[in-house]
């Protein structure tokens, strides 16, 4: 009996230092959702926009995807699938991403 019980509590002890091991919420490598155009970062806001972008305003598409914070022009960190369209728009950068138009802003702001 009493091996059985070291055996349980062996078990439960090994389950919980597993436990321990997980990163949590939050780590040193979580990024907020962000873009870079023209050397400079835009979040990404959790709601799309209310408002279509006209084709004629697109000046590029993404180019590259980022684990971290993006570091190049092109590059973001929330999508893998390149080649989505942005266009600035009034107060930010708009991404064309899940067939919704996102209004990206600064990072400064």
């Amino acid at each position: 009996m009493k091996k059985l019980v070291v055996l349980f509590l062996s078990f439960i002890f090994v389950i919980m230092l597993a436990g321990c091991g997980s990163s949590g919420p939050h780590t040193e490598t979580d990024y907020p959702a962000a873009i870079m155009v023209e050397g400079k970062i835009y979040f990404l806001p959790a709601t799309p926009m209310p408002a279509e972008i006209d084709e004629s305003a697109i000046i590029g598409y993404t180019s590259s995807y980022t684990d971290t914070y993006p570091e190049k022009d092109g590059e973001t960190n929330f999508n893998r699938e390149l080649n989505m369209p942005y266009a600035r728009a009034s107060g930010g950068i708009a991404v064309l991403y899940e067939n919704e138009w996102f209004l990206c802003t600064p990072k400064d702001k």
